[in-house]
């Protein structure tokens, strides 16, 4: 995360909530979620349900936000002190960007800098130890050992989460509310249907559970693994992309909280709860705003990179609109080429539309990062052009207005996405989820704690009449 005080806290705010590295945006629909679906199952299962509902939602937000960048933090310290070697440095693949673990290791080991990346500042609080390892091994070999170590401990958090979320959490969970159940018991509580050991010995025989399979989201995987390939694609995406993270958790929670589940409605509302909320975490509140942006013109662009162009002069914002005429096609950064009356320019819209990333020896910038955001700039800077030249002349105060009509707009698009968001999750998916609960039982009760012994025996009695 890269906060810059240059700039408008209403633009760092937004282009932190946008950081694909960062839990901020998800984090910010899932306190009001956790609230709504506590809600709705309190309003059908009393403080039984309502409770669960609420300790189920918390304890996974907490481990799903935030337990696989802290297992991979700690899996990074162990290889530090175990193997003495660096680990603050990110995945990279040269075939797609540059080589962050060469070159921070050939930084480490020869002092030698690369051009393209000059920034060594996050690797001057290596220890002793590791730099007189790193001095004394053969680079090669150390390339391999950093990278085996990265996917290590990147797929092994992966694994362990999953776990947790799937299986561990779904069965404290449930303990805790077998726990609260006997409570009630011995204060006489009655209720109307069996103690939860005497219901769930019961149905354990009755419901057999059908294996869920999972399809889509799987287009651009495949060119992906095929780069970096398998080890290589988890590797690189635990390590920078939330949404990934996210995912690769939701399939094997929701397959564990089927399988851990007391009964198949209460698996079948898992798997419909889950499934369906995973498109309005990940995908939702960008599906609106490219709707949104398409609906009315607006350019997808970085507000820091539009903020730092309209802080700029205006022979250079000129000089940039006239430049997108004759643009190498051969250019790896474009922006070197717009901006080549201000390159300062260029490397602050990079540095900060990659999060800080860009020019650091040990972070990995992909190529087709760079591509998007000269893309974004360019065509941001095509709409300026067809607004704010008249008569042949630029009008540098209609840039300003323009650039400030862009950064509002995409600051509204991006709430007006998560409000959607946040209604699916807290108030649609829970009402759809009971509703076709209630469809095929007839009855509005906590599937957790419900007997459905009786359906099962109308179900036989009803075959037995027809034959």
């Amino acid at each position: 995360m890269l906060i810059n005080n240059s700039y408008s806290l209403a633009t760092n705010i937004v282009n932190t909530i946008q950081n694909p590295a960062l839990p901020i945006g998800t984090l910010i629909e899932e306190i009001p979620a956790d609230i709504g679906r506590s809600y709705e199952g309190y309003k059908r299962g009393g403080i039984i349900e309502g409770a669960e509902k609420l300790r189920k939602e918390v304890m996974a937000a907490v481990v799903w936000l935030f337990g696989m960048p802290a297992l991979r933090t700690v899996g990074d310290k162990i290889c530090e002190l175990v193997l003495k070697i660096p680990m603050n440095i990110d995945y990279s693949n040269a075939k797609e960007g540059n080589d962050s673990i060469r070159n921070s290791l050939k930084f480490l080991k020869e002092n030698v800098i690369e051009a393209s990346t000059p920034d060594v500042s996050e690797l001057k609080n290596v220890s002793s130890k590791i730099i007189e390892n790193v001095k004394k091994t053969d680079l090669n070999e150390l390339v391999k050992k950093v990278t085996f170590a990265k996917k290590v401990t990147s797929i092994s958090a992966l694994v362990l989460n999953c776990i947790a979320m799937g299986i561990i959490l779904p069965k404290f969970n449930q303990m805790l509310t077998r726990k609260k159940l006997a409570e009630m018991k011995n204060n006489s509580f009655k209720r109307r249907f069996e103690t939860f050991d005497e219901f769930h010995e019961k149905i354990k025989n009755d419901n057999k559970k059908s294996p869920v399979s999972f399809t889509g989201l799987i287009q651009k995987v495949s060119a992906d693994v095929s780069n970096y390939g398998l080890s290589g694609y988890v590797t690189y995406n635990v390590e920078n992309n939330n949404v990934f993270r996210l995912l690769s958790t939701d399939v094997p929670m929701t397959g564990g909280r089927i399988l851990t589940s007391r009964n198949g409605f209460e698996g079948l509302e898992n798997f419909v709860m889950d499934a369906s909320s995973a498109y309005f975490y990940n995908f939702c509140a960008g599906h609106v705003q490219g709707y949104l942006r398409n609906k009315f013109g607006i350019p997808n662009v970085n507000p820091v990179a539009v903020e730092a162009i309209r802080n700029s002069s205006e022979s250079v914002v000129k000089d940039a609109i006239d430049n997108l005429r004759d643009i190498p096609s051969d250019t790896k950064e474009k922006l070197r080429h717009i901006f080549k009356s201000n390159n300062s320019l260029a490397d602050e819209i990079y540095k900060q539309a990659t999060y800080g990333k860009y020019g650091k020896i040990n972070r990995f910038v992909k190529n087709s990062d760079i591509g998007f955001i000269d893309d974004s700039i360019i065509t941001f800077l095509s709409k300026a052009k067809d607004i704010c030249y008249k008569d042949g002349k630029f009008d540098y105060e209609e840039f300003k207005k323009f650039s400030k009509k862009v950064n509002r707009a995409n600051s509204k698009f991006l709430t007006i996405g998560l409000t959607v968001a946040i209604f699916g999750l807290a108030i649609f998916v829970p009402k759809l989820t009971f509703w076709i609960t209630k469809k095929l039982t007839g009855r509005n009760e906590f599937t957790g704690l419900a007997d459905y012994s009786d359906l099962k025996k109308d179900k036989n009695n009803k075959n037995v009449n027809k034959s």
